[in-house]
């Protein structure tokens, strides 16, 4: 076996199993990048929800003061009679 053989049967594997570390790695980095990106994305939309929300409770206090203040009118109406 000359030198030249050798190398090659020993750099080939070599130079397959870093490539493939390298890619991998790439992959990895892209993968992280896209959860960055949906981490933001989920952020914004836990504060939309959150308005949302808020926006709701307001609704239902309102409902419940027109209907207290109907109810109290209805006793006052009962009350007349």
């Amino acid at each position: 076996m000359t030198d030249a053989q050798l190398y090659f049967a020993v750099g080939l594997p070599v130079v397959a199993v870093l490539t493939s570390l390298i890619v991998s790695l790439v992959q990895i980095s892209g993968i992280r990048g896209e959860m960055g990106s949906l981490r933001g994305e989920m952020q914004s939309l836990r504060s939309d929800v959150r308005s949302d929300i808020e926006s709701i409770r307001s609704d239902i206090r309102e409902i419940r003061s027109d209907v207290k203040l109907l109810t109290g009118k209805v006793y006052e109406l009962m009350g007349q009679k």
